[in-house]
């Protein structure tokens, strides 16, 4: 048995820095479960979008923005990913939007979000370059998390090579009646692309399982 259920902040976190490739949290706003024979399975974490995207995002907008920041699936069962964002959506309040990135640097193109019906808008680059750490491409937000609050001073500094980002795929997804989707839509400001990105679907060495039974993921 199969359900999806709103989890805790502490526990969507746990999931997010054991098994997602970030290894970081986002600022979260609502996350949820996707529980399987009575064990947590994977977790989808929706945030606060970067300012922005709230600014400019839409056209007169008067709706919750969210972003969905985090998608964890460990269980290898079909379609769970699509099962947990598809049932999580219909979860969060109404009307309201949800914008969400695949990043080209994970060879992600956004299978998941293509699978459950997300509007396309392009490929975008959120910030200006990523650095050679230990012979990892790193973020800088991943340098101002350990500490370091100007990283392009701080590499040229200590001799760490910059390199020019790679671009993330930008979805949105809208949550309401038709009208309300179709009213949302139409205040995108961005064009819809009708032709989906394509890659190769893969999973990532993400380690060991984590054990936790449903009843300690709920509020």
């Amino acid at each position: 048995m199969i359900e999806v259920i709103r989890t805790t902040k502490q526990i969507a976190e746990m999931f997010v820095k054991e098994k997602h490739y970030s290894r970081r949290a986002s600022i979260f706003w609502a996350a949820f479960a996707l529980v399987e024979d009575g064990k947590i399975q994977g977790v989808v974490v929706y945030g606060q979008p970067s300012p922005p995207i709230q600014k400019h995002a839409f056209r007169d907008r008067d709706f919750k923005l969210y972003e969905l920041s985090r998608l964890v699936i460990q269980t290898k069962t079909r379609n769970a990913a699509s099962l947990l964002v598809g049932r999580s959506l219909a979860m969060l309040e109404s009307p309201c939007a949800i914008v969400s990135y695949a990043d080209m640097e994970q060879s992600h193109c956004g299978i998941v979000y293509q699978a459950t019906n997300w509007s396309y808008t392009g490929a975008t680059v959120s910030h200006d370059k990523a650095y050679i750490v230990d012979g990892v491409r790193t973020h800088p937000m991943t340098l101002r998390d350990r500490g370091i609050t100007n990283p392009t001073s701080w590499a040229r500094e200590n001799g760490i090579e910059m390199v020019k980002p790679m671009q993330k795929h930008r979805y949105f997804q809208f949550n309401g009646s038709r009208t309300q989707k179709a009213r949302m839509k139409s205040r995108l400001a961005y064009p819809v692309i009708e032709t989906y990105p394509k890659c190769d679907q893969a999973r990532y060495d993400d380690g060991q399982d984590i054990i936790m039974h449903a009843d300690r993921g709920l509020f």
